[in-house]
């Protein structure tokens, strides 16, 4: 599996819910053993219930495990901070003098709508190591558009 950049932040909540996760894990085995004593588990929908809450619990248990066991905190990364890497915060401004701001993020923290945007996405992927003042073209989903990166920040 490849390396999963979070900020300590995405982190600290990937590890909440990993541990809310454990919790629910435990009330369901719980759930299953007193569904289990009813008897006839064929006709038991508490039972079948259960059991494919527990399935999509183990499952969503493992995953995030797996990222964590393969992830990397950008707060810690050494990283040249004259260019744009991931952790940034990039302000970029438009031809026609529109401004936005964004933090460069791995996917599993993306949140377009709070200004972070995954390094995998065209806007973040064309802002990769740039330096300030670079002006620079990307192909979105509307078509091509101009930038240029006014100030970067870590």
């Amino acid at each position: 599996m490849e390396t999963v950049y979070l900020s300590r932040d995405g982190y600290e909540k990937m590890r909440t819910e990993l541990e809310a996760l454990r919790k629910v894990k435990a009330e369901l085995s719980a759930e299953i053993g007193e569904a289990a004593s009813q008897g006839d588990l064929r006709e038991n929908a508490a039972y079948t219930y259960a059991k494919e809450k527990q399935a999509m619990t183990l499952k969503r248990i493992d995953e995030l495990e797996m990222r964590m066991r393969n992830s990397q905190i950008t707060d810690t990364l050494t990283v040249d901070k004259s260019l744009a890497r991931i952790g940034a915060t990039v302000t970029l401004k438009t031809k026609d003098g529109g401004e936005s701001v964004y933090t460069l993020v791995g996917a599993d923290e993306a949140d377009p709508v709070s200004g972070k945007i995954s390094v995998s996405s065209p806007l973040a992927a064309g802002i990769l190591g740039r330096k300030t003042g670079e002006k620079f073209k990307v192909t979105l989903p509307r078509g091509e558009k101009e930038f240029t990166l006014e100030k970067i920040s870590y």
